[in-house]
């Protein structure tokens, strides 16, 4: 316990010293902000003609988020899609970098279990995925009170905060794989791609009416609420999760580090 608690205290200083944290907390602004901003500009016309184009979707937007409920299920869909890209940016820092500043070898080489190394890492992940989950939570709640939503009763509310952290519990599931391939791809360059192409997968699987069954589908799904998924896909999930803990342990373990 005493190995594991100094790794992770060596990680959370390597996260915090660095700006990318930084970045990941502005990003994850950005996303409820924006969405906001839409709603606003859709109930008030004036703004609306100003802004051109954009009015068009203000008005979508606005329309399928007349209410505290509708809006936190969006906010949901937004950690489910925006908030993916910046928890793969996240794990794909803490495993790649590594590779990346050719300090691999060093640190596999002091007498530590890979273990302790490889846990401390994904616990440092998960707390900074949950730190961005709530982060975003927070701005839609104060954009939500600022913009006056109707229908803010207790139990719509803890209902909404529900769905988000769930979602949110899911996305960091199977944001898991991506450190497995941070590390073979020994950066940054190959988690960015892969994610890119595992949503594009993920939309077009959800249209043809498998995303139940597709790890990177369920979350969306689950988000917009509009059928119940079945056991199978939280088991999806949940294994999807521990197969990419799993696949990165046994590749730090047993692939040759030589560079």
């Amino acid at each position: 316990m005493k190995i594991l608690s100094d790794m992770l205290w060596i990680e959370l200083r390597k996260a915090l010293r660095s700006r990318i944290p930084l970045w990941t907390a502005l990003g994850s602004l950005f996303m409820p902000m924006g969405i906001a901003l839409l709603i606003f500009a859709a109930k008030n016309p004036e703004i609306s003609q100003k802004l051109g184009l954009i009015s068009v979707k203000a008005n979508l937007v606005a329309y399928s988020a007349t209410d505290w409920a509708t809006y936190l299920g969006l906010t949901a869909m937004i950690i489910a899609a925006g908030g993916f890209f910046l928890f793969v940016l996240a794990v794909s820092w803490v495993f790649g970098r590594e590779f990346a500043d050719g300090t691999v070898k060093d640190m596999l080489a002091v007498p530590v279990p890979r273990a302790s190394i490889l846990l401390a890492k994904f616990l440092v992940v998960m707390l900074w995925f949950a730190a961005l989950s709530l982060l975003i939570l927070l701005i839609s709640v104060w954009m939500g009170l600022l913009m006056a939503l109707p229908g803010g009763s207790i139990g719509v509310m803890l209902q909404g905060i529900a769905l988000v952290a769930i979602t949110a519990c899911q996305v960091i599931a199977v944001s898991m794989p991506f450190a497995l391939i941070a590390s073979v791809g020994r950066g940054y360059l190959l988690p960015f791609g892969v994610a890119a192409l595992t949503l594009m997968i993920a939309n077009v699987v959800a249209i043809a009416g498998w995303g139940a069954y597709f790890p990177w589908a369920i979350p969306g799904l689950y988000a917009q609420g509009k059928d119940a998924l079945p056991p199978l896909s939280y088991l999806i999930v949940i294994l999807t999760g521990l197969a990419g803990m799993a696949g990165t342990y046994l590749w730090w373990k047993y692939a040759d580090q030589n560079r």
